[in-house]
């Protein structure tokens, strides 16, 4: 039972004990309580460059060229589209500079094929996004016939990203599975009575784990950006006319932009030569089996 009399706790606690005991050491007087309250959730870190979206565009690429043994050129057209809100009102954009940063350049071979079974083209995953730094003017004050103002600067950051189809038609290095095999050892042990003394159970020994095992690490090409292109339409949105001021003069706050982004990429491989390790095996008649190719 709870005695509500003697209930000091200053929360709202679920499960917590607050019947006064009967008798209470001197070390417990001197240990300020704490209540036992559930702590608040944390929201989770999310990547500002990135929407938590669970689908990816496919950008079919502009051009696809082999320039090298192991280089291919990959040219691709990203389309954005973004809304900005500028910190004041605007009357009119004096200049717009734009640079690409490339956050995620990252490459899927695909898997082997299997016959009866329906495969995949490799793709290359884009990700970055467009740093806008807008130059503006700010009206100060203004007459029926002029208008005075001073340039404001603002920057923001237009996440892009998409998901290029390399196709079918290119020979990419083989993909290396890890491998495990276990091996055992027989055993011959003496039968029970009943069985003729000239038998002997011979079996797997069931007392021993024997296991190998056998870890590649494939490695990544690297990319390269080759050159980039931003072509982009801004439009103001919530355009009022200046109070005050000559009548073709007006301020807005809202853009809304769109930008088609030309990317063009240098994808370098590693020589397909073989495994580095296979000259060292302590086996002297091993043999590295030989991969699938997509």
């Amino acid at each position: 039972m709870t005695d509500q009399k003697h209930c000091t706790c200053s929360c709202s606690c679920s499960h917590q004990w607050t019947q006064t005991a009967p008798f209470t050491p001197a070390w417990a007087l001197q240990t300020p309580s704490t209540p036992a309250c559930t702590p608040q959730s944390q929201s989770p870190i999310q990547n500002p460059y990135f929407s938590t979206t669970a689908t990816l565009p496919i950008c079919t690429p502009l051009e696809l060229r082999k320039i090298g043994p192991n280089t291919m050129l990959i040219t691709v057209s990203i389309p954005a589209e973004a809304t900005i809100t500028l910190p004041t009102k605007a009357l009119e954009i004096k200049m717009i500079k734009k640079n690409l940063k490339i956050t995620q350049c990252r490459f899927f071979n695909c898997i082997p094929t299997v016959p009866g079974i329906p495969h995949d083209t490799p793709k290359l995953f884009l990700g970055g996004f467009v740093r806008k730094d807008i130059q503006y003017s700010e009206v100060v004050r203004q007459t029926a016939t002029t208008v005075e103002g001073t340039i404001k600067d603002f920057v923001v950051d237009i996440p892009i990203s998409c998901v290029v189809d390399l196709g079918k038609h290119f020979k990419f290095p083989p993909v290396y599975f890890n491998q495990q095999k276990e091996y055992g050892s027989s055993t011959s042990t003496t039968l029970p009575s009943g069985f003729s003394s000239n038998e002997k159970l011979l079996s797997g020994d069931l007392s021993e784990f024997n296991v190998v095992s056998q870890e590649y690490h494939n490695p990544l090409p690297s990319c390269e950006l080759i050159f980039t292109q931003i072509n982009e339409m801004d439009n103001a949105l919530d355009r009022v006319p200046l109070q005050g001021g000559p009548f073709e003069e007006g301020v807005f706050r809202t853009l809304q932009e769109k930008m088609i982004v030309l990317i063009q990429i240098r994808l370098s491989f590693q020589p397909d030569n073989d495994h580095p390790h296979d000259n060292d095996h302590p086996c002297p008649h091993y043999k590295h089996p030989e991969p699938k190719k997509c």
